[in-house]
């Protein structure tokens, strides 16, 4: 039986520049560079600029509610054919978690003084009863609180039990009406807005940073009335002409008249990490230099690229990687020169001991011998990132930041050749001091410099 393919996902920008335009869109992933690209081209074409300002909302944050967005949705467009409401990393989308009931409560407390309303709508959603019910003192709401106050027992502190006692205080001095829109669900609301007759003159357009469940009920009911896109790392291909991103490049040079030499492109990957917002912006930089000539070569990108602060970081990771103090010492200040601050850079150094940790597991385990620099980089893709990344890339974690195998394989190769300089509990240990770095850098006193000088020279030490 022929196993049936994948279907392509939409071209969204085609559909909407063909007239067909859906009333919800969801695009999200770990590329945010393509997410808001296609954002703007979204928006470039379904407004104009004179009526933009009239027709276009943003709304930001986990905490906007779903009545608010709906309201912006429902209000008619001024002299255009569409209303646009963009809503940026709405909490609708998180992983909804079970939390245990005495959680549940525990957080209800916790905003009694703060948040009276959302406290009561939130116990009114775990006792199962109407807010109305607590400021009457009903009997289903007396049954209900002694059924979780024995359910509960011996975990409930006299301060939460207080508090039970005090709900139907807290509810009487409250607008119930107000308390009662607000009980209702705010997944559970959007859900019914999208299983209900949608507006013919608005779009809604939910970008979240990172990736979302195909699970989730919200991305299903979307995909029924709308489109969902995430947009996924951009990995590198087998060869350059089937790489992904050089595709993208080239069409991105060719609007400017230009061609990029497949080793340019390379070089570019390289000195970039193979980010889409740092290849853009090297793009605009480099076509400014070349100026009248059509074809970039390998030359231009060294010219241009070559002071990236990719390069500075990978200098200082690549440094430390082989416990070269001296060296590792002088990159850091060469980052912080250019601009960097010390938490990012402390992140980055920690993502360095997260896959070299990984990387080391994977050797130990596939029994590989340590090659350091003896094997070209085309032979390592070829006999071991490949390989690896088909057997056991499913194991590791699917976020491209955390895995290892979903890097550009040079990123990989450098890595795996400085593995002989630690052993796998050195990484650990290293990977922890970085943890308690970012604590420190975010609360301590000291200087920044100072302490990452610091922890610069204790991940060298060979001692």
């Amino acid at each position: 039986m022929r196993q049936q393919q994948k279907k392509a996902p939409p071209n969204i920008l085609r559909e909407i520049q063909s007239n067909k335009v859906l009333p919800v869109y969801l695009l999200c992933g770990e590329e945010n560079f393509l997410v808001e690209g296609t954002l703007k081209q979204m928006l470039d074409h379904l407004l104009t600029p004179e009526t933009r300002d009239f027709n276009l909302s943003f709304l930001e944050g986990a905490d906007v509610p779903t009545q608010e967005i709906l309201s912006q949705v429902d209000t008619y467009p001024v002299m255009s054919e569409w209303r646009v409401v963009v809503v940026r990393d709405s909490g609708l989308f998180k992983a909804q978690q079970r939390q245990t009931p005495i959680t549940i409560l525990r957080n209800a407390f916790k905003i009694e003084t703060t948040d009276a309303e959302k406290s009561i709508s939130t116990m009114a959603k775990l006792l199962e009863v109407e807010p109305q019910k607590i400021a009457d003192q009903h009997f289903d709401f007396i049954i209900a609180i002694d059924a979780l106050v024995n359910e509960l027992g011996t975990r409930l502190t006299l301060e939460e039990r207080s508090f039970l006692e005090r709900l139907p205080q807290i509810a009487q001095q409250l607008d119930l009406y107000s308390t009662e829109i607000s009980a209702v669900d705010d997944v559970e609301l959007m859900l019914e807005w999208l299983q209900g007759d949608l507006p013919k003159n608005s779009v809604l357009i939910f970008t979240v940073r990172g990736t979302v469940s195909e699970r989730n009920r919200l991305v299903r009911a979307i995909e029924r009335v709308g489109r969902y896109r995430s947009f996924a790392p951009v990995e590198a291909g087998t060869s350059v002409n089937r790489d992904p991103l050089y595709i993208k490049v080239s069409e991105k040079f060719s609007e400017f008249g230009k061609q990029i030499a497949p080793r340019a492109f390379s070089q570019l990957r390289i000195r970039t990490g193979g980010d889409m917002h740092t290849i853009a912006e090297a793009i605009n930089k480099i076509v400014n230099f070349v100026g009248d000539k059509r074809q970039v070569d390998e030359q231009d990108i060294r010219n241009v690229v070559s002071q990236n602060t990719f390069d500075n970081i990978f200098d200082l990771t690549d440094a430390i990687g082989k416990r070269s103090t001296g060296q590792a010492l002088k990159s850091l200040h060469n980052v912080l020169a250019n601009g960097q601050e010390p938490i990012p850079v402390n992140a980055t150094i920690a993502r360095h001991f997260r896959f070299a940790l990984q990387a080391k597991l994977i050797t130990e385990k596939r029994g590989l011998r340590p090659f350091r620099g003896r094997m070209p980089l085309q032979d390592f893709i070829k006999n071991i990132f490949q390989p690896i990344t088909a057997e056991i890339g499913s194991v590791l974690p699917k976020s491209a930041t955390h895995n290892i195998l979903k890097q550009n394989p040079y990123v990989a190769y450098k890595i795996f050749q400085t593995l002989h300089a630690f052993t796998a509990e050195e990484l650990a240990a290293g990977l922890e001091k970085t943890l308690e770095v970012d604590t420190e850098l975010k609360t301590s006193q000291t200087d920044a410099i100072s302490i990452l000088e610091q922890l610069v020279y204790e991940l060298c030490d060979k001692s």
